[in-house]
């Protein structure tokens, strides 16, 4: 089914290189994985740290025209709702953890980051890099890090992981290009760590840093969490405005 997955054996950043490959000559679903990546990234200035030969670090070329400009966060809610339906096969306690995290309990077990490439209102590619901690077993820098062996107590074959990983991001991917739903919202929101339940976070608010207790109750279609806090005021929250208290 996948024809084009490339492996290396260390690449600095899997989305640095198909940012800069030619992507109109690549077909979509073409995936560049590597066993080591030394630069990994995660969202603002965080890095991903990944164990040489224990995890998987890859990014996946889409190519979702058939998605408006507007709709573009569609991309991150079926990248997590379908690797939470790959760990679901294999754990409980799993949820997403806004925007694109996805945890086990209270521990991070992936990683996911989007770049997508837009001209004028055309939605012309998506790069959306992964890291899924699969062997590791000792972290140094993350401080709530699992993965499917501290989970599972076993090895698992990197390679074949990939493949039922790719499994399930396409065909939630393959269910919105055949229109045979509108969208995941709803899924997505049933599934996030938090959802319509009081939890406390530190809300940047014009460059003030406020704790507050607040619930989730919906995402809106730019990917901004809407909360609402005790005294019912919403709160609209983008990724750089709120940390979660784990």
């Amino acid at each position: 089914m996948y024809k084009n997955i490339i492996w290396f054996d260390e690449l600095d950043s899997t989305q640095d290189y198909l940012k800069d490959a030619n992507i109109n000559s690549l077909p979509e679903w073409t995936v560049i994985s590597t066993r080591k990546q030394a630069k990994g990234k995660g969202q603002g200035s965080n890095v991903w740290e990944s164990e040489q030969n224990k995890n998987l670090t890859f990014s996946i070329l889409l190519k979702p025209n058939f998605l408006s400009v507007s709709n573009q966060f569609l991309i991150t809610q079926i990248l997590s709702l379908g690797i939470y339906d790959f760990l679901t096969h294999y754990l409980d306690d799993v949820f997403i953890k806004w925007p694109n995290d996805i945890y086990v309990g209270k521990n991070k077990i992936c990683g996911i980051l989007v770049n997508n490439k837009i001209i004028a209102e055309e939605y012309l590619s998506a790069i959306c890099g992964i890291g899924i901690n699969i062997n590791q077993t000792e972290f140094c820098f993350a401080p709530n890090a699992t993965s499917l062996k501290i989970e599972l107590n076993q090895d698992l074959i990197i390679e074949n992981v990939l493949i039922e990983i790719l499994d399930s991001i396409k065909n939630r991917y393959d269910i919105i290009k055949d229109n045979k739903i509108a969208d995941y919202k709803r899924e997505y929101l049933d599934k996030l760590l938090h959802y319509n339940i009081w939890a406390k976070y530190s809300f940047n608010d014009n460059n003030i840093e406020k704790n507050i207790e607040a619930k989730i109750i919906d995402v809106d279609k730019y990917g901004r969490l809407i909360l609402e806090n005790r005294l019912g005021k919403t709160i609209i929250a983008d990724i750089k405005q709120l940390k979660f208290y784990i």
